[in-house]
């Protein structure tokens, strides 16, 4: 048959602008809800959310294609011809129908995020490819089997569960056997983990190798030998891969990838915030000076490494920040970035009660509008804050040491506001 009349006559053919539709009106919200503004990463990956749907579609064609091939029993009309070599061209439409469905999540996607920096993840468009390849010929299978209308019904309602239900399933590394683990990815700090989306790759590909001898002209008992070889590999290998990764498989990125710039402080962004680089410099600059004029001692490096090297500290990874945002982000750096040990152990930690005050006391500080502080930590917070402020220089400092104590240990409690001195109020 010759390509041009297989797509012709393909199922894919009036699928795709349906499949397109329902991509851009029924799932543009949710596509776009979580990406990372600049970031290329998430502009990809977040079109993984498509996924789910536009697998099935692929499914349902490929079993539409696989109940022509029997209805027309192209088998007996082609004998020199193997299964496997007249399946594929039936089956580059419904791949094709696969693509652009995920084009269209794309490029839904990236007009949100405009990314500007970097290239964009080939890697994440080959995983989906791949998976909607098994998809595709897992279903020309089913349609080879049993009748249009329940093979075209399977084939939908099984490659729907397959591939949306393990994300709502423990334990939570199944959910990357079958989508990669790319949907929730990334923000600035983080980049994808490609153990998650090999898991996927290699399931998807023993999918795909048993459909192919299942097509195959072999002695039936080692046909089904190697069906089963191809299944188990594809499952044994994909679950040794997911295990034990998270919910959000994510890596942290390449600290090479920074660009630093000045020496007290040296402050390093990523690249996606080149056009707010003057903006975030001049503003981390300022904070850090206030801090210091505080009585606070703040580290030379500025950065949005997450996990920086010593004399370093994280400030924040913000795709779109604002001045006060970037203010707050140096205050918090000076605070530690999780619970102590011995709250983690299940100790009573009346310290957690310190955090948001003194957050706020430090965002303050550094210069952060009243307005942000509350939308972050709370108007009670907020408020304890800004009274501490109207104690003398040395009580501030007093109370900012106490709490930031309390928070490293199991035993130190809040400290209460400071009372102005007499000088202090009467100024």
């Amino acid at each position: 048959m010759l390509w041009r009349t297989a797509a012709r006559s393909s199922s894919a053919l009036w699928l795709a602008p349906l499949l397109a539709a329902f991509v851009a009106v029924l799932l543009s919200d949710d596509l776009t809800a979580s990406v990372t503004p600049g970031y290329w990463p998430s502009a990809v990956g977040a079109a993984t959310f498509a996924l789910p749907f536009v697998a099935p579609a692929c499914a349902t064609a490929g079993a539409w294609e696989g109940s022509r091939f029997t209805r027309g029993n192209v088998a007996g009309w082609a004998p020199a011809r193997s299964g496997l070599g007249i399946a594929l061209p039936l089956l580059a439409p419904v791949l094709l129908l696969g693509a652009v469905g995920m084009a269209v999540a794309s490029a839904l996607t990236i007009s949100t995020a405009h990314p500007q920096a970097g290239m964009p993840p080939v890697g994440m468009v080959v995983v989906w490819l791949v998976v909607l390849a098994a998809h595709s010929m897992a279903g020309f299978l089913l349609g080879k089997r049993l009748p249009l209308v329940v093979a075209t019904s399977v084939a939908l309602v099984l490659s729907f569960v397959l591939t949306a239900y393990p994300a709502a399933m423990e334990p939570l590394w199944l959910r990357h056997m079958v989508t990669g683990g790319m949907t929730s990815c990334c923000s600035l700090s983080q980049a994808p983990n490609w153990r998650a989306a090999a898991s996927a790759v290699v399931l998807a590909v023993g999918v795909i190798a048993a459909s192919a001898f299942a097509l195959t002209a072999l002695a039936a008992r080692l046909r089904r030998a190697l069906i089963s070889a191809a299944l188990v590999a594809g499952l044994a290998g994909s679950g040794c891969l997911a295990h034990g990764l998270p919910a959000d498989p994510a890596v942290t990125r390449a600290a090479e990838q920074l660009q630093c710039a000045g020496d007290n402080p040296r402050i390093c962004l990523w690249p996606e915030l080149s056009s707010n680089a003057a903006m975030v410099r001049h503003n981390a600059a300022d904070a850090r000076m206030r801090l210091q004029h505080a009585g606070l001692a703040v580290p030379d490096t500025l950065t949005m490494e997450e996990h920086p090297a010593n004399g370093a500290t994280f400030i924040g990874s913000w795709a779109e920040p604002t001045p006060s945002v970037v203010r707050a982000g140096v205050g918090s750096a000076l605070l530690p970035s999780g619970p102590p040990a011995c709250a983690q152990s299940g100790s009573s930690f009346p310290g957690a009660d310190a955090y948001g005050p003194t957050a706020a006391w430090l965002s303050l500080t550094a210069g952060a509008t009243q307005e942000d502080v509350i939308g972050h930590y709370g108007e009670k917070e907020a408020a304890v804050a800004a009274s501490v402020r109207r104690a003398g220089s040395e009580a501030q400092l007093g109370w900012f040491r106490h709490n930031s104590k309390a928070l490293r240990d199991c035993t130190t409690r809040p400290a209460s506001v400071p009372v102005r001195s007499a000088p202090e109020a009467a100024r």
